[in-house]
């Protein structure tokens, strides 16, 4: 719908010769992923393994993140990445694992600290997936406010999605 008021009419070939080269996967969609996974797994392993809790609250973590990002990378795309993906760190890890619900409350097995990290990485390479998308697609072009976000907030939604088509079909299955 926005294509058409923005007089936008190949919104998809545009997509995917932005995406996608001989080479596979452009340089800004490889950098999306790796360091949106990266940015998540960092802020989840800063929030679980801390025994103060001024460091186990998502925020904290996802700034400390941020800030040593912005101090040592010199890529500005990766270091909007990288606090990309601290978003994605900052979900609870029972809603994103487990797709606990205020009032549902769903029995998942114990999860391991490789299993938890994995988890988030998955999902903060969707989120980098997403992201990458956006900036290929020319939306959201004006500005960066509110994109990095939703972007995580699209991905976590994304790999929670995922869980729940394997968890239905592991229940078809039984």
């Amino acid at each position: 719908v926005m294509a058409k008021y923005q007089g936008i009419r190949f919104v998809g070939r545009k997509m995917r010769r932005g995406l996608w080269s001989s080479a596979g996967l452009s340089s800004i969609a490889t950098t999306m992923v790796i360091y949106h996974a990266i940015g998540a797994a960092l802020t989840i392993f800063l929030r679980q393994s801390s025994d103060a809790d001024g460091a186990a609250d998502p925020v904290r973590g996802s700034s400390v993140v941020g800030l040593i990002g912005s101090v040592c990378l010199k890529n500005p795309m990766a270091i909007l990445a990288l606090y990309g993906g601290t978003f994605v760190g900052m979900s609870l890890p029972s809603r994103l694992i487990n797709g606990n619900t205020p009032g549902i409350r769903r029995q998942g097995k114990p999860q391991s600290a490789l299993s938890l990290v994995g988890s988030f990485s998955a999902a903060g390479a969707m989120a980098g997936l997403v992201h990458a998308f956006t900036i290929h697609s020319g939306y959201f072009n004006r500005g960066w406010g509110g994109k990095v976000g939703l972007c995580a907030f699209a991905g976590t939604w994304a790999y929670r999605g995922f869980g729940n088509i394997a968890e239905f079909v592991n229940q078809r299955q039984k």
